[in-house]
């Protein structure tokens, strides 16, 4: 599995060409996990935690997922490739 450093521009635009099971690396509200996607939209991307899908006891499609930010991607799996972002340094303010 190859690593490549993209800004988070470029992580935006590949996730938003991205189809439904995808493997992504979230961070929300201060804690990472890992997630499938299960729709990508013009103001985020709606994913479902592994945790939830690990445990799922119902059919499938039955779990709900959450819609998050494009912010909150750190990481993006596509046929073996992880895409992930970079933290760019942010401006100062004078």
């Amino acid at each position: 599995m190859s690593v490549v450093p993209v800004n988070e521009t470029e992580l935006q635009e590949k996730l938003s060409k991205c189809i439904a099971g995808e493997r992504v690396l979230i961070e929300h509200q201060g804690s990472r996990f890992s997630a499938r996607i299960q729709q990508a939209g013009a103001q985020g991307v709606r994913v479902i935690p592994e945790t939830l899908i690990k445990n799922a006891t119902g059919k499938p499609g039955d779990i709900e997922g959450v819609t998050l930010p494009y912010q909150d991607v750190w990481e993006l799996e596509v046929k073996g490739v992880v895409y992930s972002r970079i933290d760019e340094p942010r401006e100062k303010s004078a």
